[in-house]
């Protein structure tokens, strides 16, 4: 019967063989005619086809057969096939695939489910990256009767699991062991490239049966699955009909993802009204494909098309172009139609709930208002008020839709269906009984058509006044300068709301008064933006679409041109040398202060800014300090870009144009030359710390190049980090290595215990007899209950020793500075840090949302800059120091800072974990000593130094501290300190404040310490306190500094870059009360010989780089080989994989080998990629090459470490790259212990 029906498919578009079936002139001739046809392609004939008439067979084909083809999508396309076999229906790349062929394919995944028994009705996944297979797929689960549920194997594998579980889909179509592992928790895989041994050739479907199930983003947070029917999709197939005619289906672009409903128009209407589609990866392929000239028609959002135009030309054979997805601008019409080749521009619209697009308007060169449009084919559009009764002409209200395209629902959500497609009685102006509530604003213009004004939520109301965002917008893109804007509201420094305007100019002479200017002549006062800010580009979603919640993010951090509090240079001189002269000398100044380098000699122009010593945070200080010196932003990535004195002072010279910080930050990233500064932080620091600080695509991969470099510091005894005391902390004990079986006795120089009061007997009995007496632990926050008298005595007795009204307890000191921090600020504040604070300083300051600045080390004068610049009456200005800097400095000019933040009227905040309890009367700190306590807001200190517990402890007034307890997050939602702990702080407190002995115990080691250190030439900088750091240049002598040390019963600590300045690393001794002058002498004579051991080491040990121009390699073999396992690893994972190229040259006149990863496909020795993230190793010695060659990981560690593999490129790429050298290793390793024991057994 299936044949015969498929017979009957082509009668029902072949009048030519219908009239051949039907030959003969009498009934007998009539019946042997089609017997013997049926007969020649393998039909048995049955009687009742035989005997019946002309007439009897015309209507049964009609009733039967060509109903099914015309009332569903997958009959339309079979219709098609059937009149034009031969005629080209899908262009992949170079390959075209006829109707004839695509529909083979179809039969075949149709049958493929059929014999798997998949019941008619139910959906079917289809998970797979972009060929002509994937539009089989789902015409294929369509012919089946089933609904395709389209899975972009991009997206997150949570997000995937979840739309699988909620469609209930029992079947999947894959195209590779990825996407099959994706969709593992189905029924039912089916690998595209498997099937072919089933084929159905009937289109089993009906009008009423559901044709796919697409997921947009909902409200809640989890995506919503629309059901369209195939009623819906014939009824968008008749609108396509009268919107485009047969020349422009001949080309249609199909570049939207099948997980978008523009899919649906490209793809199924395109080849149900027999057109040819061409395929592409997205849009912005457009001028990339292979048959990009033979493209007619495509349909793209307005900022993809002004992307591709501000760098392509459109194709010359390109006719139509439609628009959608957002607001069309006039100044975008114009450009295309300049191009010269696009005879049509259509505006179409439309929500996924309404099958595609609703209203489409024709605009033209000189089209003046830019519409919507009218209702298209089998869809009709009302504007309703609140009531539901329709709204006068120019007045806005909501837009419904209705008509046949109208979806049937939201997949398994009735709540959700009820409430957007409404049910009403139908009445004289509104004829049907259910309507889409879109959420759109709009309203019908003078001619008729519909003017689209934005989102129902884009209304906003400023001073009881109604505003439409894109009412504004639309009028400053008919400014001649304004290429595109976008408007947001942003919250003012009092809670009032402030309209801000994102422009994208022409030219940079405008200014924010000739643009107000502009408006004013147009808009109400009221709908005049107060803040202009211009960027090179609006950001934008991953589906093109603007990202109005990044700009409302940006509006307060984003500076106006027109924003200035320092006087900018006076540059602007005719002579450009003179330009130069004047920027290079200011850029050097500023890094200078910055960077506390004594002399401005010292910075070659040449010079990295970061090998200089610049990190993130006073990134973001030059940059501000130079974007106001410079009169035009300078944003922290174009530093990081133009990374020398003498490259930004030519980007800032020449007037290039500035590049917004809005952009994707991964991409930006993606192509800076990070790796080569990577290399230069591992080889001068801690290499652990910098791995763990890098970019990286994937924690994982990070993870295993932390644990090569972690084996790579143990092997070699050079991690200063890895030791454990093992009998506790004291001033001497048992300290072993956590990664190597050794252990000694050792004087212990690296805890904070300035008093050792943790081993006194007196604090140890009370710590008992509250561990007794409350238990082990509170349970609850402060907050909640989680505090005992002792705790209440404790912050009564801190404030009254620091002079405060009241105190806070945090259950440790790093979340003291945190929580106080973060909870004091606001993300319309500032807080201005000293450069060298401490990590929970910083850490707070970013968790608060602040804009953070920073001046230079101790330095009022330089505070006073920056509070220059950022004082207000609208934000409060935090300025936060240490009283102290742990790495051994002295004490901090504390009084004159705060005076100086006081002048400014700024809050501050003072550090005092290191002074605290032996500075001042009775130890009350550094801010007691220096008799500034009154300037001071907020006075923090820890309880696990000098008191020899755990915890933090914030000082303030009582309308501060109830801020602190009522904001905090770290105080409201973490567990107090427990009473064993509380009741030590408390017992230390109490003795420190009553007894001068300790103190004067710990200043007499301290000073005897420090005199003999001196007295033996040893550089201790500048501090007089109890952190005693001789100042080494050298990482690896300091690292074996320290392992030697350790071997002659000496245990402290290394510091190195970035927490010091590169070439100024240090060993850290704490001395404490609990020391003696004999541990001093000991301690010094192991140094002196632990040092001399150290040099002879270095002599010795230390790897020469061979650069030898006589050695040779050939790394094809290699290059094949990793690359045949990174395609294998590539189709068994499911982690998505990035595109990148990794490029291996030895030595400088040896062509390079090249490894290219692009949208999951592996190429060797291709031509060099552009745009794409990479990373180059550059092998100079031989033995740099055999590392590579046999994949020794600690061996081209080793290279990378000693500069004789030399990196370039970007840091993510490397990580990545590593991963993968990493998981090669581990595998070949495997492998060879197999064979090991396989040849064993067979000696055996």
């Amino acid at each position: 019967m299936e044949k015969l029906t498929e017979f009957f498919y082509e009668l029902s578009v072949n009048t030519e063989k219908l009239a051949s079936f039907n030959t003969g002139k009498t009934t007998n001739e009539i019946k042997e005619n089609r017997q013997k046809i049926l007969q020649s392609v393998g039909i048995t004939a049955t009687e009742d086809v035989l005997n019946r008439s002309k007439e009897s067979l015309q209507k049964f084909i009609e009733e039967q057969i060509t109903q099914t083809l015309k009332t569903t999508i997958s009959g339309h396309i079979k219709r098609q096939m059937l009149k034009h076999p031969t005629k080209t229906a899908i262009i992949d790349g170079n390959t075209e695939i006829s109707y004839k062929k695509l529909m083979g394919k179809v039969n075949a995944i149709a049958g493929e489910l059929q014999h798997r028994n998949i019941p008619q009705g139910s959906l079917v996944a289809v998970c797979m990256h972009r060929s002509w297979e994937l539009v089989a797929a789902i015409i294929g689960v369509m012919q089946a009767g089933c609904t395709y549920v389209p899975l972009d194997p991009a997206y997150p594998e949570k997000r995937i699991k979840y739309m699988l579980a909620h469609s209930k889909s029992i079947a999947a179509i894959v195209d590779r062991e990825k996407t099959a592992k994706l969709c593992e928790e189905v029924q039912e895989i089916l690998q595209i490239h498997t099937t072919g041994n089933y084929k159905s050739g009937l289109v089993k479907t009906t009008q009423n049966n559901l044709a796919y199930v697409m997921y947009t983003s909902g409200s809640t947070g989890k995506p919503k699955g629309v059901a369209i029917t195939q009623k819906n999709v014939v009824a968008l197939r008749q609108s396509a009909r009268k919107t485009f005619n047969d020349q422009e289906l001949s080309g249609m672009l199909a570049a939207a993802s099948v997980c978008f409903d523009t899919s649906v128009l490209e793809i199924l209407g395109t080849l149900s009204l027999g057109g040819t589609i061409i395929l592409a990866n997205n849009a912005l392929e457009l001028t990339q494909i292979p048959a990009k000239h033979k493209v007619k028609t495509c349909i793209m959002v307005p900022s993809s098309v002004q992307a591709l135009l501000s760098t392509e030309k459109l194709p010359e054979g390109l006719q139509t172009l439609v628009f959608g997805g957002e607001a069309l601008k006039r100044s975008l019409v114009a450009q295309v139609y300049a191009q010269g080749t696009v005879s049509r521009v259509l505006n179409a619209y439309g929500p996924t709930e309404d099958t595609v697009y609703s209203t489409i308007a024709e605009v033209t060169r000189d089209t003046e208002n830019i519409t919507i449009g009218t209702s298209v084919e089998n869809s009709r559009a009302y504007i309703l008020d609140e009531n539901l009764n329709a709204v006068a002409d120019g007045t806005a209200g909501e837009l419904y839709l209705a008509g046949t395209k109208l979806a049937h629902g939201y997949l398994n959500d009735d709540v959700k269906t009820e409430e957007r497609f409404i049910k009403i009685v139908p009445s004289e102006a509104i004829p049907e009984d259910r309507l889409y509530k879109t959420g759109d604003l709009c309203r019908w213009a003078k001619n008729g058509e519909i003017e689209f004004l934005g989102r129902i939520d884009q209304q906003v109301k400023i001073r009881g006044y109604r505003i439409e965002l894109e009412e504004i917008e639309t009028t400053l893109e008919t400014m001649n300068a304004i290429e595109t804007a976008a408007v947001v509201v942003a919250e003012g420094g009092i809670g009032q709301k402030l309209l801000v305007a994102f422009v994208v100019t022409e030219k940079d002479e405008i200014s924010d008064t000739t643009i107000k200017s502009f408006l004013s002549e147009k808009l109400p006062k009221y709908m005049i933006p107060q803040m202009i800010k211009y960027v090179d580009e609006l950001p934008l979603l991953p589906n093109d679409k603007l990202d109005r919640k990044k700009l409302t993010e940006l509006a307060t951090n984003t500076p106006s041109k027109e924003t200035e509090t320092l006087k900018p240079l006076e540059i602007l001189t005719d002579a450009t040398h003179k330009k130069k002269e004047v920027v290079l000398a200011t850029i050097i100044s500023e890094i200078r202060k910055i960077l506390s380098i004594p002399d401005s000699e010292e910075i070659l122009p040449n010079a990295s800014f970061f090998g200089l010593g610049l990190d993130s945070l006073t990134t973001l200080e030059f940059s501000s300090r130079i974007s106001t010196l410079a009169g035009t932003k300078i944003f922290a990535r174009t530093i990081y870009e133009q990374n020398t004195a003498n490259a930004l002072t030519d980007y800032i010279v020449s007037g290039t144009k500035n590049t917004s910080e809005n952009q994707s930050d991964s991409s930006l990233k993606m192509f800076r030359n990070t790796l080569a500064n990577f290399q230069r932080n591992i080889q001068v620091s801690y290499p652990t710390f910098q791995a763990a600080n890098a970019d990286s695509w994937n924690a994982n991969d990070k993870s295993k190049l932390i644990k090569e470099i972690l084996r790579s510091v143990n092997d070699q005894r050079r991690n200063p980090y890895g030791k454990v005391l093992r009998t506790g902390s004291a001033a001497r004990g048992v300290v072993g290595d956590a990664f190597n079986d050794e252990e000694q006795e050792a004087i212990i120089w690296s805890t904070n215990l300035y008093f050792g009061l943790n081993r006194d007997p007196q604090v140890i009995k009370e710590a008992t007899s509250a561990l007794q007496q409350f238990g082990t632990g509170m349970g609850i926050s402060a907050s909640a209950s989680g505090m005992t008298n002792q705790h209440l005595d404790f912050e009564k007795e801190f404030a009254d020793l620091v002079g405060k009204e009241d105190a806070c307890l945090f259950p440790t000191g790093y979340t003291a500075n945190v929580g106080a921090i973060s909870g004091i600020l606001g993300e319309n504040d500032i807080v201005v840090i000293d450069q060298l604070c401490h990590a929970s300083i910083v850490d707070g300051a970013r968790l608060s949302g602040a804009t953070i600045r920073t001046f230079k080390h101790n330095n009022a004068s330089d505070l006073e800059v920056v509070l220059q610049s950022v004082v207000s009456p609208y934000r409060t200005v935090l300025v936060v120091l240490e009283s102290v800097y742990s790495m051994g400095e002295g004490t901090a000019p504390v009084a004159e800072i705060v005076r100086m933040a006081k002048k400014y009227n700024a809050l501050t905040f003072v550090d005092e974990a290191h002074s605290f309890g032996f500075y001042g009367k009775n130890g009350a700190g550094i801010c007691a000593a220096q008799g500034a306590t009154k300037n001071v807001d907020f006075l923090m200190t820890t309880l696990s130094k000098a008191l020899g517990s755990i915890g933090g402890v914030i000082a303030a007034s009582k309308e501060h501290i109830g801020l602190v307890k009522a904001s905090s997050r770290a105080y409201i939602f973490q567990a107090s300190i427990s009473p064993a702990d509380i009741a030590a702080a408390l017992t230390s407190l109490r003795f420190l404040r009553a007894n001068e002995s300790l103190r004067e115990q710990l200043w007499d080691r301290t000073r005897y310490m420090r005199k003999r250190f001196e007295e033996a030439g040893y550089d201790l900088g500048t501090g007089d306190g109890p952190i005693i750091t001789p100042h080494f240049g050298d990482k690896d002598t300091l690292y074996a500094i320290v392992q030697n040390l350790y071997k002659r019963g000496v245990q402290t600590l290394a510091v190195t870059y970035p927490i010091v300045e590169i070439g100024r690393g240090r060993l850290r001794f704490i001395c404490s009360a609990s020391h003696t002058h004999a541990d001093i002498d000991k301690t010094l004579e192991a140094l002196k010989e632990a040092e001399k051991e150290a040099k002879e080491q270095m002599k010795t040990g230390s790897i020469k780089a061979s650069k030898h121009k006589d050695f040779d390699a050939n790394l094809e073999r290699w290059t094949t080989d990793f690359s045949t396992f990174i395609k294998h690893w590539i189709d068994t994972t499911s982690v998505q994989i990035p595109n990148l190229e990794i490029v291996i040259q030895v030595a400088e006149n040896i062509q390079s080998n090249r490894i290219l990863i692009k949208d999951g496909n592996v190429f060797t020795n291709h031509s060099k990629e552009e745009n794409l993230p990479s990373c180059l190793l550059k092998l100079k010695a031989a033995n740099a090459v055999t590392a590579l060659e046999t994949f020794d990981i600690q061996g081209l560690l080793a290279c990378i470490f000693n500069g004789t593999c030399e990196l370039n490129g970007q840091v993510e790429a490397f990580i990545w790259f590593f991963a993968r050298f990493v998981t090669y290793q581990k595998k070949e390793q495997e492998f060879s212990n197999l064979k090991s024991k396989k040849s064993a057994e067979a000696i055996v």
